[in-house]
């Protein structure tokens, strides 16, 4: 007997909400139907594929296999039937967005601004966070992470990837010299990314390495920064003023590194790459407005210079 795909979908709610209540309420559907469905849909497939209690839903080792699957076909099933409707849709609404911060003016602001010029009926609200926010719980259309991604209830787009790199102006290695070791970087000003609490350790790679074992390829340094922030926008001022030598992400000083107001430091050794994803709920009920800014996205980091410069470190 084939599965009943209301049933499939009520499981598949009942898993991305984490609850028959929850579904039921976000779905629209009485709760006795969503229970009674997916009872029925394991009668049907055969196998338990929710554990139950008063307290705790979770999936069975089954259960989750198949989640999997049904998740992926009815976004597949629903993404289809939403672009032969795209035409027909005005595209209209408020796009809300969750980002870490300092990539506002680099990406989020030029991309936005560029979507807007294409459909002036289209707001944002961006949410600038370190939070790992629960894109349902928050109502967020679209989040920005760096992975690895570990919520595989989530869609997501690869974006691009990009290093961090050690810079400072010429100014300051004009007047303290180029560090030729990483071991020689304990005797700067070094400038770092800071949560406060936690200990600040650079891991670097020799590109050489692999090429010659015999040489030592990893270099772990603890920071000791003159100056500390939780923010990439004020390392990158700092760094250009001359304060010290700064961890940055490539993506955030691409323009920078090639107009030479910041000089990369230990260009042999490098940190290890860090890959930006556009993750959101689904296509499932999803806005064709956050359906096209996530294609709009994806084009521009393709096709923008200051984004694929990024990726060449």
């Amino acid at each position: 007997m084939r599965p009943d795909l209301n049933a499939v979908a009520l499981f598949v709610g009942v898993v991305e909400h984490r609850s028959f209540s929850e579904a039921s309420k976000r779905l629209a559907v009485p709760i006795s139907t969503v229970s009674r469905k997916v009872a029925e849909l394991e009668k049907t497939m055969g196998i338990r594929l929710l554990e139950r209690s008063t307290r705790q839903l979770r999936l069975t080792e089954p259960g989750r296999e198949y989640y999997e699957y049904c998740r992926r076909g009815l976004a597949e099933f629903e993404a289809g039937a939403l672009k032969i409707n795209d035409r027909q849709e005005e595209v209209s609404g408020t796009l809300r967005i969750s980002a870490p911060p300092s990539i506002a003016d680099v990406l989020l602001a030029p991309v936005i601004s560029a979507f807007q010029a294409h459909y002036p009926g289209v707001n944002a609200n961006i949410h600038m966070t370190e939070r790992k926010v629960n894109l349902i719980e928050d109502k967020v259309d679209i989040a920005l992470r760096v992975g690895p991604l570990d919520d595989s209830s989530l869609m997501a787009r690869r974006l691009l990837s990009y290093r961090h790199v050690l810079v400072a102006s010429p100014e300051y290695l004009d007047a303290n010299g180029m560090p030729g070791q990483p071991d020689a970087l304990h005797s700067h000003r070094l400038i770092s990314f800071d949560g406060w609490h936690e200990e600040v350790f650079w891991v670097l790679t020799n590109k050489a390495g692999k090429k010659n074992q015999q040489q030592k390829n990893v270099a772990k340094i603890k920071v000791n920064s003159i100056l500390s922030i939780n923010d990439y926008a004020g390392i990158q001022h700092a760094a250009c003023t001359g304060c010290g030598i700064a961890n940055m992400p490539a993506l955030l000083c691409s323009k920078q590194l090639r107009n030479k107001q910041l000089i990369e430091v230990l260009p042999g050794w490098r940190f290890a790459p860090v890959v930006l994803f556009a993750v959101y709920p689904g296509n499932r009920n999803i806005m064709r407005t956050v359906r096209l800014f996530i294609d709009f996205l994806v084009k521009y980091m393709a096709e923008n210079a200051d984004m694929q410069s990024a990726q060449s470190f």
